[in-house]
């Protein structure tokens, strides 16, 4: 492997390039080592902590998130997070790579004030005052932009501290922001259909809006963090990638979709119900927050058919609250919402869609100076891997 010097940092690479040689003695005194990829910048991430031997090919698989040993000097680097990879198809990656992903704090836009908008605008105002500037609310009725203004600036704490202010914004000023957060339906389909998943059916509609904001970002060269809330977010995060990347670039990165916090939030809901002490600290959730997900009980010790049964129970936990005859969307909002993002943007371990070679999976992960950071695993169970594959694959085939 090649060993680089440049800009004051070291380099190493499978590649050529026409930078300075460094030494060993180089190499193993640097405070961080940069590995240069040249993956396919429309898919592959710019910029990622490497947790694993299996992450520091070019291109990106389901396999990165195995974690393998490995007693060479490169896998003492991994071992002490001290290892970035860093794709060099983008143009401008030498300024790229210096920037951080993480700010103290951030001017987020909210687009869409429906029930999961209005409520998770709610939780970033009660939780942004350490990470948030200022929250801009949009919406093609006017009447919610003024109700949310109204309501939303009248929230304080009895100490007065200083929550995030609330500010009614045009569609023009949308991405005027670090942080986008789209939250618009078309329609939410008739559960009372059979055998039809809701989110899927959400799709068409959602993916032709999401093409919309995506042509608005482009025009202002807009390359903050594009989030998405809206189902199905796996696959709308699929589309915006591809469409972001049409005569244009933005990273994968900046990507993300959130919706599995809520069923990792409802798995962890029934497992106490089942007395399943454990899950707390080894349950996990993997995948889309629809038909494909997978809920494992434990990662150090799986039982895959009391996991079966927490997938299936965490699935139909919306609509046990349809039964209710109210809307599912409280929990959503907030545990897949606000609190992931509030997470995310702290720089948190949170639920949230990763980019694996252009296609979005839901995982434990978050954002480091350094690049995103997933979970990998030591010794995961075959069975539980082969259903994590599956949901994956099914993602890979979804044509946008």
């Amino acid at each position: 492997m090649n060993i680089y010097k440049y800009n004051g940092d070291i380099f190493i690479s499978n590649h050529s390039f026409n930078f300075e040689t460094a030494s060993k003695e180089e190499l193993y005194n640097a405070e961080h080592v940069y590995l240069l990829k040249k993956g396919d910048k429309h898919k592959t991430k710019f910029k990622q902590i490497i947790n694993s031997i299996t992450q520091i090919n070019d291109d990106e698989d389901i396999n990165y998130i195995l974690y393998k040993e490995d007693s060479s000097f490169l896998g003492k680097l991994i071992n002490e997070e001290k290892l970035s990879s860093i794709n060099t198809t983008f143009s401008d990656w030498q300024y790229m790579y210096k920037q951080s992903p993480i700010k103290n704090k951030y001017k987020v836009n909210i687009a869409g004030l429906g029930d999961v908008g209005g409520t998770l605008a709610i939780g970033l105002k009660l939780l942004g005052y350490d990470i948030i500037s200022e929250i801009g609310i949009f919406d093609l009725d006017e009447n919610k932009v003024k109700r949310w203004e109204y309501e939303l600036n009248q929230i304080n704490y009895p100490n007065n501290i200083e929550l995030p202010k609330v500010k009614p914004i045009g569609y023009e000023e949308v991405f005027d922001c670090d942080v986008f957060i789209f939250c618009i339906t078309r329609q939410v389909p008739d559960i009372s259909i059979k055998d039809i998943d809701v989110r899927i059916v959400q799709y068409k509609g959602n993916a032709e809006i999401i093409e919309r904001y995506v042509e608005a970002a482009k025009k202002v060269n807009y390359n903050g963090y594009f989030f998405i809330v809206s189902d199905p977010v796996d696959h709308l995060c699929k589309k915006a990638l591809v469409e972001l990347n049409k005569e244009y670039t933005f990273p994968a990165d900046n990507i993300k979709g959130f919706g599995l916090g809520v069923m990792y939030a409802r798995a962890k809901y029934f497992a106490e119900k089942l007395g399943i002490e454990y899950f707390g600290d080894e349950g996990r959730a993997f995948g889309p927050h629809g038909s494909e997900l997978v809920i494992a009980d434990s990662i150090k010790k799986y039982n895959h058919e009391l996991s079966l049964n927490l997938t299936e129970q965490t699935k139909n936990a919306n609509i046990e609250v349809r039964k209710t005859g109210f809307k599912p969307y409280i929990a959503p909002a907030l545990s897949s919402g606000a609190l992931s993002i509030h997470a995310c943007l702290k720089g948190e371990w949170h639920y949230s869609t990763v980019s694996l070679g252009g296609t979005f999976l839901g995982i434990k992960n978050r954002i480091t100076k350094n690049g995103v950071q997933i979970e990998s695993y030591r010794d995961l169970d075959s069975k539980l891997f082969e259903r994590i594959k599956n949901s994956y694959e099914r993602l890979v085939e979804f044509n946008v």
